[in-house]
């Protein structure tokens, strides 16, 4: 019968060694000659000690080092063989940076290298093994890929209300509609109830609000009119990672943010992270409070206008009184460059950085937009002025014969606000 076992040996890289008593000279000289090797292996009684870096030794100028001395401790490790079925414990193992591992035999001498990259070749180049969702996501860091998360908030007066049976019976709600959606594994982690999904394309906005969507109607018909269940969720792009202490760090901030908002919201991490808020009773609530907020803009620009330009900044100052869910103003000019400083809401509490005269946002996506369209409204994203999120909205002027744009934003908490008193004049 033929063996499931894998020869460790099989997949180890044979790095030269070098004793460790090896002058630093003679350490440099071989460097010279092994010119593909960016490290080898320092050996003392033909047990490994650890290993020695072709940068570390060729910066060095103390001569009275040897090989030993500059050698980096690692991970040794005596298997000769493992069966097939626990490859992937093997990536436990290897440390979460992806350094190499040293293989030795029961003696302790000296077998080879193992190393991340190769175990990972190897496992998925076996026929019908698949990596577990973790070691897909430690594999691809720094690449262009993606982890998308989903999770329900709020389900603790559920659970109360209707029990564990129903409360299972929802996760398992959202489980199939995001299996529904995307053709591939959604991993179910246990101890917070969220679903990973691992893919190699971006997320979509229009295919998240659609999952989530889709559960708001689904919990409807099943729960009538109670107060729902919501979803949070968030994808994060795996290039802007790398580690796993990094990664664990973001999705634990991104996780936070999305439960500390009300509704179901759905955050995409990149370099401008954006904020998806699906309200799950009336989907048109948000079209209509962005167009009373292009309305307000439109009445704010009127007054700018009508004052003159050494004003400016004191009209803006004094608009905060009747808008007051503005948390700061700009004005830019047809060059993208800041002619105002930032004119904050002296009510806001929270800090704001501040904006100065000469600041170039030529590079904003606003300002191309406004150039070309007149007006602009954002998509919620995670200003840097506040590490919070809010949206931009920017309208184009023209004031003696020279173009400007004027620039608003708006705290999220303050457009939940907008949300919420529409919805209860609605009632």
């Amino acid at each position: 019968m033929k063996s499931d076992n894998l020869d460790i040996l099989d997949v180890v890289t044979p790095i030269p060694t070098v004793p460790y008593d090896l002058s630093i000279d003679n350490l440099k000289k071989l460097f010279k000659e092994l010119r593909i090797y960016d490290y080898m292996v320092v050996v003392k009684d033909e047990k490994p000690i650890g290993l020695v870096y072709r940068d570390k030794v060729m910066k060095t100028n103390n001569k009275n080092l040897l090989a030993g001395d500059m050698a980096r401790i690692k991970t040794r490790l005596r298997v000769p063989q493992i069966g097939e079925d626990k490859l992937t414990d093997l990536l436990d193992i290897l440390p979460v940076r992806k350094e190499h591992i040293i293989i030795v035999d029961k003696k302790g001498h000296y077998k080879g290298i193992l190393n991340y990259e190769v175990l990972i070749h190897y496992i998925i180049s076996r026929k019908g093994r698949k990596l577990p969702i973790i070691q897909q996501i430690k594999s691809s860091f720094g690449k262009e890929h993606y982890l998308i998360i989903f999770g329900l908030k709020n389900v603790k007066q559920f659970r109360e209300k209707y029990g564990m049976s129903k409360e299972e019976g929802i996760y398992k709600l959202l489980y199939e509609d995001i299996a529904d959606f995307y053709n591939m594994e959604v991993s179910c982690t246990p101890e917070s109830g969220e679903m990973w999904v691992y893919s190699e394309e971006p997320p979509r906005k229009s295919d998240i609000k659609e999952i989530i969507k889709e559960f708001h109607k689904e919990f409807s018909l099943l729960y009538g009119d109670i107060e729902p269940v919501n979803v949070y969720g968030m994808s994060l792009d795996l290039s802007y990672v790398k580690s796993q202490a990094e990664f664990e760090d973001i999705v634990k901030e991104l996780r936070n943010r999305a439960k500390r908002i009300d509704g179901s919201v759905f955050i995409i991490h990149g370099e401008r992270p954006m904020l998806i808020l699906v309200e799950p009773r009336d989907f048109k609530i948000i079209k209509t409070i962005k167009s009373k907020i292009l309305g307000d803009f439109e009445n704010i620009v009127l007054a700018v206008k009508r004052s003159p330009k050494d004003m400016w900044e004191y009209t803006l100052y004094d608009i905060f009184r009747d808008y007051p869910y503005f948390e700061l103003f700009y004005i830019i000019n047809e060059r993208g460059l800041q002619i105002s400083n930032n004119i904050i809401n002296p009510k806001v509490s929270y800090f704001v950085a501040t904006g100065r005269k000469g600041s170039d946002r030529s590079d904003r996506p606003y300002f191309e937009e406004t150039m070309k369209e007149d007006s602009y409204i954002s998509d919620i994203y995670l200003s840097q002025a506040t590490d919070d999120f809010c949206i931009t909205v920017a309208r184009k002027f023209n004031y003696e014969g020279k173009t400007y744009i004027l620039a608003g934003d708006i705290n999220f908490k303050e457009i939940h606000k907008l949300v919420k008193a529409y919805t209860t004049a609605k009632v």
